[in-house]
């Protein structure tokens, strides 16, 4: 499980990056990179007893199957927003102007060479299927957001159409030395737009790592896309907390949120980084989301809970604080939704 312990902060495996800040904010000590609500961090034997409990758990997740991968329309959105789940934070978003995919895992395995961890499925698209990218989001630095080999699929396949990578204070070194020169990096609530598409970085409750040392050297977040045709909240990895009601008091209710689910057991430890689908729902609530979709769960086994849990405790959840099953769905991977 070493490669799975490391999307929680949890494994040490490669040399990191160092934060592209100097300056001190609420979120930046002038080192490293800290949530604006703060939770205890996890103590070195929290941090074995995780280790020790994913290594042993009981299997409950099924062996690898095979998942078709979906095809996209050919004909271009003319009107509304167009979604495809791709499995895990990986999902394809497209509007009149611009195609967008957030957090690609776009292969069967992912992580270090040395010691990948597969997926379970099929990605619900190949590479071949995507449409031309415009943008790639990524929220955050973990092996499972983001994959280098997945990115280097799509700008290889786009050659003198690169596409932008928007990315977290401190990520863009990495791109970087990989080849990847169409990189910005931003804090939180700073904005860039791409033509009529407006894209803020905005806070999330989390962690960053991928080596020994560079532990929340690099800044995670979501983003929020403001869009003419609706704005798209797509959460990344995050923990519940207050930044939902502060980001409905400032933006105002997403047409469309991209909600986490999974990776949320044992409770005691993954509380400070993953929501459970019970505050996956609050989170829905508190931004008055019009729709949402549930993301990060189903492709990866990176948790103590099984593979149907998720899903299960969405419905259970919806239904304690009267959400309809259309309002907030668990797709099945490769599913689309026109908005």
């Amino acid at each position: 499980m070493v490669a799975a312990l490391s999307f929680t902060g949890t494994s040490a495996l490669l040399g990191g990056c160092t934060p592209a800040a100097s300056q001190v904010t609420d979120h930046f000590d002038g080192q490293r990179f800290h949530n604006r609500e703060r939770f205890p961090d996890p103590t070195f034997w929290e941090e074995v007893r995780i280790a020790w409990t994913l290594r042993t758990k009981t299997k409950n997740w099924p062996d690898h199957f095979q998942t078709q991968p979906a095809e996209l329309p050919k004909d271009p959105v003319l009107h509304g927003i167009r979604v495809l789940w791709v499995g895990h934070a990986a999902v394809v978003i497209q509007t009149p102007t611009l195609n967008i995919i957030t957090d690609p895992v776009l292969f069967d395995s992912i992580g270090p060479t040395l010691s990948p961890i597969r997926t379970v499925t099929d990605p619900g698209v190949t590479v071949g299927g995507l449409p031309r990218i415009d943008v790639i989001l990524i929220s955050h630095n973990h092996y499972d957001h983001l994959d280098l080999r997945s990115i280097h699929a799509i700008v290889n396949r786009q050659a003198g159409s690169a596409p932008t990578v928007l990315v977290g204070l401190g990520v863009g070194k990495l791109l970087k030395q990989e080849g990847i020169s169409s990189v910005s990096e931003l804090d939180w609530d700073q904005p860039v737009t791409i033509k009529d598409t407006k894209f803020v970085f905005l806070e999330a409750i989390h962690t960053s790592r991928r080596g020994a040392w560079d532990t929340n050297k690099t800044l995670w977040g979501s983003f929020l896309i403001d869009s003419p045709e609706g704005r798209i909240y797509f959460a990344g990895d995050t923990a519940y907390g207050k930044h939902f009601k502060h980001l409905y008091e400032k933006y105002g209710a997403p047409k469309l949120s991209l909600l986490p689910i999974g990776a949320y057991e044992p409770r005691w430890f993954m509380y400070r980084m993953h929501m459970n689908p019970d505050e996956a729902v609050l989170a829905h609530i508190d931004l008055h989301s019009e729709h949402s979709i549930a993301i990060h769960f189903g492709l990866i086994d990176n948790a103590a809970e099984s593979y149907t849990a998720p899903v299960d405790d969405l419905a259970v959840a919806r239904n304690a604080h009267g959400i309809a099953a259309e309002n907030f769905v668990a797709p099945h991977i490769g599913q689309i939704f026109e908005y």
